[in-house]
């Protein structure tokens, strides 16, 4: 933990943090408004997909204002939205009817957990290469084989770390990644395609107490602690996408 504090920064970012936020909050309020309606199951899968597209094209920009560099041409845009498109295909169309046809075989299981925990480790520090070459014009082809080769262990380790730090605040402070009823990569990694931004547990748990209405004075607590830590992991994530533009930036 020593270790990762000394690497963080924060000044150079803070206007960044700033945007991060405010996308975060448009994203939640959209997604819990959303939820809240009772509408037809299909219609409330397609706009989470929908949703999930939009927050993939938040996430590119706020890597162009990390690595300082835009590009936002129309073929840029479209592979940000495919890249995504293939994420949301595997995740929901494949491993979650999986899970869901294979829950009582417990072999299967075990196989689509490992499968569900390599996407999970595997999909951000990927999206950031491809994020990164689209930004600064690569040869995608040639590009991405030659980061993963170089820099692979380097970006796995430190995202590793920072997942593992998510988990085991969220389960010490009863967040939405809490590993308290034992961890399921499935899960974590559904919950990162939809849910996956530093603000939405306290955001949910905020809503959810105005729908049982509950008192903000008995909430305050629990409610200030998720906040807290969702400033934290914003501060984490933003870091770790700087650290990758700094491995990039040297090749």
């Amino acid at each position: 933990m020593k270790k990762i504090m000394s690497k963080l920064h924060f000044r150079s970012i803070y206007k960044t943090i700033v945007l991060t936020l405010i996308l975060c909050f448009v994203y939640n309020i959209a997604y819990l408004m959303m939820s809240a309606l009772g509408m037809n199951v299909y219609l409330r899968q397609s706009l989470e997909v929908v949703l999930s597209l939009l927050s993939s094209l938040g996430f590119y920009f706020i890597c162009t204002k990390i690595w300082k560099k835009q590009n936002f041409c129309a073929s840029a845009i479209l592979k940000v939205l495919v890249l995504q498109g293939i994420y949301i295909l595997i995740v929901s169309g494949i491993l979650t009817n999986l899970v869901n046809v294979c829950t009582n075989n417990t072999s299967l299981m075990l196989v689509l957990q490992l499968i569900s925990a390599f996407c999970l480790v595997m999909m951000v520090p990927f999206q950031l290469i491809f994020y990164y070459g689209l930004i600064h014009d690569k040869n995608l082809k040639e590009f991405i084989p030659f980061a993963l080769k170089k820099h692979q262990k380097s970006m796995l380790n430190w995202y590793c770390t920072l997942l593992i730090c998510i988990v085991v605040f969220d389960t010490m402070s009863g967040g939405l990644f809490s590993a308290a009823q034992g961890f399921n990569a499935q899960s974590i990694l559904v919950g990162s395609m939809y849910m996956g931004n530093p603000m939405i547990s306290w955001m949910m748990y905020l809503f959810l107490g105005v729908s049982f209405k509950s008192s903000l004075a008995a909430m305050f607590t629990y409610l200030f602690v998720n906040f807290l830590m969702g400033f934290f992991y914003c501060i984490l994530e933003l870091n770790y996408v700087s650290y990758v533009g700094s491995l990039l930036d040297a090749d």
